[in-house]
């Protein structure tokens, strides 16, 4: 006696497959990328979420993503970026991971990585003037250069 499937296990095995399937390519897609190049093109997709609206260059950028992850300060952090870039395709990709429990973690992530930028730059010298080009001095450390005051007025 042969056994129909029935709507619930259809959609149950149905849901089961397009899980495998989209963890294969997910886990392949992410999996040609080393851990380091997977750190630099989360890093790099923050900028172009959250800073598309500045100009930049990016030779500039990855020269920051560079300093940024050789920083010694940086140590301990990079494995919070090891962990959220194996995520990479869907950070990138779509806006799933905002609507999760890790929206905080992320937003966090962002705004470091956004702040550790802007005050490498002249932004803020310019007077956070958008429609001027944004140029990468030199990474911000507030420990080997106390006095620098990025939001002073000099006149």
């Amino acid at each position: 006696m042969k056994r129909k499937m029935s709507r619930r296990a259809f959609i149950i095995s149905s849901t089961v497959g397009i899980f495998a399937v989209a963890t294969g390519v997910w886990s392949v897609k992410s999996g040609y990328l080393n851990s380091h190049d997977r750190m630099t093109k989360t890093i790099f997709a923050v900028f172009e979420k959250r800073l598309s609206y500045l100009k930049w260059d990016k030779a500039q950028v990855m020269s920051f993503i560079k300093d940024f992850l050789t920083h010694t300060r940086n140590k301990g952090y990079l494995n919070k970026v090891r962990r959220l870039s194996f995520f990479y395709p869907l950070y990138a990709h779509t806006n799933w991971l905002e609507r999760t429990s890790f929206a905080g973690k992320i937003r966090s992530f962002e705004e470091r990585i956004v702040t550790k930028f802007l005050f490498s730059t002249n932004f803020f010298r310019e007077g956070a003037d958008e429609t001027k080009p944004v140029k990468y001095l030199s990474y911000y450390d507030p420990y080997k250069m106390p006095c620098q005051n990025p939001f002073a007025q000099w006149q």
